[in-house]
């Protein structure tokens, strides 16, 4: 008999406008919920006084480190890493949602919380880039890295400039059972910044993330015949059909498991059959580890080498 569980899933959905031109979808992503949700159910549910439920959505500058790679939140974390921007989020700006995602008039397991931000929104003049949000309830106030933070997220760098508006969907789901695998967000590599594409560099990866385009995702559901200035149109079909390459990834990820802190780069050179292959992939069947490395191969053809060295198995798994 199959057992029941209640699990917390969050999840975004970012919509890039602009005068003018077709928007920009970036599709469903998970994001993480944090240890602060738990303690602020917790709290909630004994009726301490004086604490708020989702109360504040908070944005970030995050680090520039970040760019190219941004990193897997820390579950124990207790605020952004550099908060510029706080709005207030009211009880009448959460909706319930049914089973078919459309507003409920009776409360369900399931919340939505629409937000749009423009340049006119954060204080520092110029562009602003932002790489980080975060929902935060309990005692929060209007004080940066007040509450009990319930969610954060850490995304590739998005460029908040003059005309762009940013469509920001977030929703919290509180279902008994297991989660379908296609509600979860994207694809195989759906979330890896531009850079990692080869070719793409510093020049191309800047005037494609002017114009919204900060995913593999993203650059895979642009308009076919897309221009931008500064990038040939021979580049973008390349760029365009190496991400492609990527989205387009089905395997069996399984024998990672036993290789997770292995880089990519070493996890394509192993001899599956080898009988000294010790250390990364000791465990893995020959056969599923040479599946795998057959199916990750066009990684080699699609992504730079940089990247693939800084990519582990855990990385590959947290992919889809």
């Amino acid at each position: 008999m199959e057992k029941m569980t209640i699990t917390i899933h969050g999840y975004y959905h970012d919509r890039f406008m602009r005068p003018g031109r077709p928007p920009i979808d970036r599709g469903w992503r998970c994001n993480r919920i944090m240890n602060g949700c738990g303690s602020l159910l917790a709290a909630l549910m004994r009726g301490n006084s004086g604490l708020g439920g989702i109360m504040y959505l908070a944005m970030g500058e995050g680090l520039k480190a970040w760019d190219g790679s941004p990193p897997r939140p820390d579950p124990a974390a207790t605020g952004l890493v550099r908060e510029i921007l706080r709005r207030q989020i009211t009880a009448e700006s959460i909706v319930f949602l049914d089973g078919a995602d459309q507003p409920s008039s009776l409360p369900t397991a399931r919340l939505q919380i629409d937000f749009s931000f423009s340049r006119d929104d954060f204080a520092a003049e110029g562009v602003q880039p932002v790489r980080e949000f975060g929902l935060f309830g309990g005692n929060s106030t209007n004080d940066a890295g007040s509450g009990l933070l319930i969610n954060h997220v850490i995304h590739p760098r998005i460029d908040i400039s003059a005309g762009l508006t940013l469509c920001r969907t977030l929703r919290l789901d509180f279902s008994q059972g297991l989660v379908p695998r296609d509600s979860a967000a994207g694809h195989f590599g759906g979330h890896l910044p531009i850079r990692c594409i080869d070719g793409v560099g510093d020049v191309y990866g800047d005037a494609l993330n002017a114009e919204g385009i900060i995913t593999l995702a993203d650059l895979a559901a642009s308009a076919l015949h897309m221009e931008i200035e500064n990038i040939p149109s021979a580049k973008m079909m390349e760029f365009r059909a190496k991400a492609g390459l990527v989205l387009a990834i089905e395997a069996d990820l399984s024998p990672l498991a036993q290789m997770a802190d292995a880089s990519v780069s070493d996890i394509l050179k192993l001899d599956a059959f080898s009988h000294e292959t010790t250390g990364a992939g000791r465990n893995a069947a020959p056969g599923r580890l040479l599946r795998l490395q057959e199916k990750l191969t066009v990684l080699q053809v699609a992504l730079d080498e940089w990247e693939l060295q800084k990519l582990t198995g855990r990385d590959l798994l947290d992919w889809i």
